[in-house]
């Protein structure tokens, strides 16, 4: 199930559930569309969604589930359903970032936007720099327009063949970031603090067609076994970005690939037009702690390591954090019902517990970042 359908005059892409952002992006490109994908196109479009939906493009046109139009589902009880803001409009609400707790999804419509190029890319400095470029991090995020979308990653790169040479075995702080503003060749200017800054060891910043983005956050594109953890954080403070340099930097021996603050803002932050259980808008930062790990029962340090240095990374950076998370970017490794909760308002997640009650009494739907129903 993995067709995709694009309607150039609506602007909308109806895809089933087994297709990924790699199916989407080439047919709608066909037409100069595109749609809100996230930091790496391998991923499936539909739980993608119903998790929220976090990319390059979110500060201006916000998260994916804002964008659903309609879908298809399959209830509990063996239900076809046409779902939109207009029929089953609880349910819909539910959907837009209330994971897969309500029903089975056979096929989504979702909006378009008129797009073809970005200007994005990588500013890779030495960690031993991280204080100074975190310290322009934090005076500089703010003035870019919602059209950018940024981020400041600690990144220990492993020696593998897979990893572009300049960067492959060594350690960096990067600020990385994408500007789909009209021109895209625009966003070099907004740059220019970081060219006063200094030249960095590697710059990979260029004009790129939009199903290039993925070189931006240079996910892995083979399955691989790694432990995430993920925060919101309130502030990035003089304090914290002490505390950060502390945590990755040079002297930390820190095992993980990647420590990465994301900025949020922008169309994230405000309520959406419709609807949407995605409550948590009011923080500034996504921390995303990855490391990766072969089997752990093959290598049981490994991941003993892993988890504790990431257990350590959210103790020390308690301060700062809003206590809340992000659907999207938590896995089974870093999950408990807990976390399903914190992930949404109070007022979301009573509403979203009726629907569970209403639709899943027994949690029929249950494989996935839970929502138990009362009974």
């Amino acid at each position: 199930m993995e067709g995709v359908r694009i309607d150039p005059e609506a602007r909308t892409a109806r895809v089933e559930p087994g297709a990924l952002w790699t199916d989407v992006i080439p047919e709608a490109q066909v037409f100069g569309l595109a749609g809100l994908v996230g930091s790496s196109s391998m991923v499936g479009v539909v739980g993608y969604t119903m998790g929220g939906g976090f990319g390059w493009l979110g500060r201006k046109y916000g998260f994916h589930a804002d964008s659903m139009r309609e879908a298809d589902v399959v209830s509990a009880d063996g239900e076809l359903l046409k779902v939109s803001a207009y029929e089953h409009p609880d349910l819909f609400w539910g959907l837009k970032g209330g994971g897969g707790n309500f029903g089975i999804v056979t096929s989504m419509e979702f909006a378009l936007y008129p797009l073809t190029t970005v200007y994005g890319g990588n500013l890779f400095y030495a960690l031993e720099q991280a204080q100074e470029v975190l310290d322009l991090y934090s005076r500089w995020v703010d003035t870019p327009p919602e059209e950018m979308t940024t981020a400041i990653a600690f990144m220990n790169f492993p020696s593998l063949p897979a990893v572009p040479e300049p960067l492959r075995g060594k350690s960096f702080i990067s600020m990385r970031g994408c500007y789909c503003g009209d021109p895209v060749e625009g966003g070099e200017e907004l740059l220019g603090p970081w060219r006063e800054f200094g030249e960095p060891q590697v710059d990979t910043f260029r004009v790129m067609p939009h199903q290039e983005t993925d070189t931006i956050s240079m996910n892995p594109v083979d399955p691989m076994g790694a432990y995430t953890h993920v925060e919101l954080l309130g502030e990035l403070s003089q304090e914290s970005i002490d505390k950060l340099v502390r945590l990755a930097s040079v002297g930390s021996e820190s095992p993980l690939v990647s420590l990465e603050l994301r900025q949020p803002g922008g169309a994230l932050s405000r309520p959406p037009a419709d609807l949407s259980p995605i409550g948590r808008r009011d923080f500034r930062y996504i921390m995303f702690g990855l490391g990766f790990s072969p089997i752990p029962e093959a290598t049981p340090e490994v991941a003993q390591r892993l988890q504790e240095h990431l257990a350590y990374v959210a103790d020390e950076m308690r301060p700062y954090e809003t206590g809340a998370t992000f659907v999207n970017f938590l896995i089974l490794g870093d999950w408990n019902p807990e976390w399903t909760r914190a992930a949404y308002s109070a007022e979301d997640w009573e509403r979203l517990v009726e629907l569970k009650d209403r639709y899943d009494p027994t949690n029929l739907f249950r494989l996935n970042v839970n929502i138990q129903p009362t009974a």
